[in-house]
């Protein structure tokens, strides 16, 4: 029988379930984890049973299919939104300028028309009328959920209004309020506890953005580690109701990460602050009505001192590579794909000044042959790449003289530098300690793996290959907005690369 897990004794218990084989479409995923925010065996399982009670609910509504939602229940809905809206800014709603934007905004979702209008309707109040139906258990048919949209757009415009007045020092009567219903009536409710409105809690708020996010197809990467962030910020906080969090409180944990933790001010504010501001950033731009304490924050960032340049010296270059090509650190217990990666993947760095794992999980596919010419595409196809972007990236002379293509050629379709269905990052970081251990370069102020990326802009620089050229055979993204128009075609890109010199190794 499910039950709360935790994992390891002290740390809060966790909701964790299953989805019905027949609904996991329905639902999008085939598991249920969150976190209970609390330690405390009793109460968790309290609000396990309360929170299961909630998801059988839902699962028998959505076997049920979708049904008509009368006029009154979906006026009821949109009265608890306004009401929670209204409530979290009465006491601060801000500059009234920001209200005569948002009412600009709502006049001209109002002037659309047809398919137009249910689209944008559909982009703006979509997550906000998931919510309220999620909460009730209810699932509307099509008629029913467009009405909801409608009438959520009219609750914000009535909102708008009120939130005006305030923002001028109006606090009279509120003439929207006696227009809703007191409270929302679903024929036969199933028992469940009381639910927070969605996105009201740190984790609902997340949830919400992740929903948004896999939707934009964020990498998985992404999710996890702006996850993570936030369970710190609710860890420290112990407790997630947004509507308590205040500015003083956001600074407090930024102090706690510096002094505490001992991250930099540069994981702190780009990383840390970062994700945190983009959740209550995602809040605004769907009108959930919920305040942001970490508008006007920032965290100082002190200037790094350095005691050396980032990328590798020409020796220690061709003292890596030298190391490579005589097989330093491989025995011949060593696994095939490993012997591959420390022969091959310095040598690839070097001559590309590609990130260590975009060349870790190239695949036997992804070497190509155009206008004769043999290439890597480096693709989001084979794993993570930064950008999103796939790039193809010609050979330089030197990798096809000394033998990489005959050897790629000659293998099966699948990974070249790691194993099928694990990480290419475990290759990545094997090869970190090999440069330390086996080439010898054990400057504590270099990254073994990312100083190939500083380097190739310095022989770029060198040899005259101009930055545009080196910033896209090397992934990175141009900030200009004609950096998006016509194509590296590959005959030129090759004439670039073969300015490069061969390492002497």
């Amino acid at each position: 029988m499910p039950r709360p897990t935790q994992r390891k004794p002290g740390a809060p218990f966790y909701f964790r379930v299953r989805v019905p084989a027949d609904l996991v479409d329905s639902v999008g995923r085939r598991e249920l984890s969150y976190s209970l925010q609390t330690n405390e065996e009793a109460e968790a399982k309290r609000l396990f049973a309360a929170e299961m009670a909630k998801h059988l609910a839902h699962w028998e509504a959505l076997r049920k299919g979708p049904q008509p939602i009368p006029l009154q229940t979906i006026t009821a809905l949109c009265g608890e939104f306004y009401r929670e809206w209204v409530q979290s800014l009465t006491a601060e709603p801000g500059p009234a300028g920001v209200w005569t934007g948002i009412s600009e905004i709502n006049k001209r979702l109002s002037g659309l028309e047809g398919e137009e209008r249910q689209q944008a309707l559909a982009d703006w109040y979509g997550l906000t009328a998931d919510g309220l139906l999620l909460r009730h258990g209810l699932v509307p048919d099509e008629f029913s959920y467009r009405r909801l949209l409608d009438h959520l757009h009219d609750t914000v415009t009535r909102a708008t209004e009120t939130l005006s007045r305030r923002a001028e020092g109006d606090y009279g009567p509120d003439p929207h309020e006696n227009r809703f219903p007191a409270s929302v009536v679903v024929p036969s409710p199933p028992p469940q506890a009381p639910r927070r409105k969605p996105g009201a809690s740190l984790s609902g708020l997340f949830a919400e953005w992740e929903k948004q996010a896999r939707a934009d197809g964020k990498p998985e990467k992404t999710i996890r580690d702006f996850r993570h962030k936030v369970e710190e910020l609710r860890a420290f906080l112990k407790h997630e109701r947004i509507p308590d969090i205040r500015p003083a409180d956001i600074v407090r944990w930024l102090d706690y990460l510096r002094d505490e933790k001992k991250l930099s001010g540069k994981t702190i504010g780009q990383k840390y602050l970062a994700a945190v501001r983009l959740m209550f950033s995602f809040a605004k731009s769907r009108a959930m009505g919920l305040p942001d304490p970490t508008e006007g924050l920032k965290v100082k960032i002190p200037k790094r001192q350095t005691t050396r340049d980032k990328g590798f010296t020409d020796q220690e270059a061709r003292q890596i590579l030298a190391a490579a090509r005589r097989g330093a650190g491989i025995s011949e217990r060593m696994a095939d794909h490993m012997r591959r990666a420390y022969r091959w993947v310095p040598w690839i760095c070097a001559h590309t000044g590609a990130r260590v794992n975009e060349i870790t999980q190239i695949r036997r596919e992804d070497l190509l042959t155009v206008d004769g010419i043999p290439c890597l595409c480096i693709t989001p196809d084979a794993g993570a790449v930064k950008t999103g972007q796939h790039r193809i990236v010609p050979l330089h002379p030197q990798l096809v003289r000394d033998g990489l293509v005959e050897e790629m050629k000659a293998l099966p379709r699948g990974p070249v530098f790691h194993v099928a269905g694990k990480s290419a990052k475990g290759t990545g970081g094997r090869l970190a300690g090999w440069v330390r251990e086996h080439a010898k370069i054990t400057d504590p102020a270099l990254q073994p793996n990312h100083a190939w990326r500083h380097r190739m802009k310095t022989v770029c620089r060198r040899v005259g290959i101009d930055g545009e050229w080196a910033d896209h055979l090397q992934g990175h993204a141009n900030p200009r907005a004609s950096g998006g128009y016509g194509e590296w075609e590959v005959a030129a890109l090759y004439r670039e690369v073969c300015k490069l010199p061969d390492y002497d190794a």
